[in-house]
């Protein structure tokens, strides 16, 4: 067997880490402890320490970079700005919501033809709303919901799972999305969660969310 050189063996090594390392990761955006990636193709929004289902590690995360580990190689990820590597070079609608004064991301859209005022959180799985915005919009969740609890600021809620027919913020328009309803007063103001985050692609640079429905 023919005996390689210990250098061009190091050589080798590194290379083949590094197009490991370069597996189909790219980062979005960020949200506070939290990252966007775009993981073979699929985005996810991992915490600081998640893993996801592909075996991506999120060790940390800022504005324009975060820090991976895939298969035993760790790796820093800077930002991908639109055009480059983040999103597929399809047709598509988007939006911008700009943070406001205390770094919330609101922006007005409607659930089921009916205004409200979102908030975005995506530490929230679901659209959800209180009881009271629920009545106003003519949702019937004690009859339609799926009885459930969640957890709030004060403690366990009672809740009931529903279907909202549509959500729409600007021309992004989905249909039959996962929402929830609290009963009484939380949260104060509809949660723009990841049932309906988690089908456009999000991007987060400084001040703005920038959304885009591709597919």
């Amino acid at each position: 067997m023919q005996k390689i050189a210990l250098p061009v063996l190091l050589l080798l090594c590194l290379l083949s880490a590094a197009v490991h390392a370069d597996s189909g990761v790219t980062f979005v955006g960020q949200f506070g402890n939290k990252a966007v990636l775009q993981i073979d193709g699929k985005q996810r929004v991992l915490a600081i320490g998640e893993t996801s289902a592909e075996g991506v590690k999120l060790l940390s995360v800022s504005s324009d970079s975060a820090v991976i580990v895939r298969g035993g190689v760790k790796q820093k990820l800077g930002y991908s700005a639109p055009g480059k590597t983040a999103y597929r070079q399809t047709p598509g609608v988007e939006v911008i919501i700009w943070a406001d004064s205390r770094g919330h991301f609101q922006t007005p859209g409607t659930i089921n033809g009916q205004l409200v005022s979102f908030l975005v959180d995506t530490g929230a799985t679901t659209v959800a709303m209180n009881e009271v915005m629920a009545n106003r919009l003519g949702i019937d969740f004690r009859y339609s919901g799926k009885p459930t609890t969640v957890m709030t600021a004060s403690g366990m809620a009672a809740a009931h799972d529903v279907r909202l027919n549509s959500v729409k913020i600007g021309e992004i328009e989905l249909t039959n999305v996962e929402g929830t309803v609290v009963e009484g007063g939380f949260p104060s103001e509809v949660l723009l969660g990841m049932s309906f985050l988690s089908q456009v692609d999000i991007e987060r640079k400084g001040n703005r969310i920038r959304l885009v429905k591709t597919r």
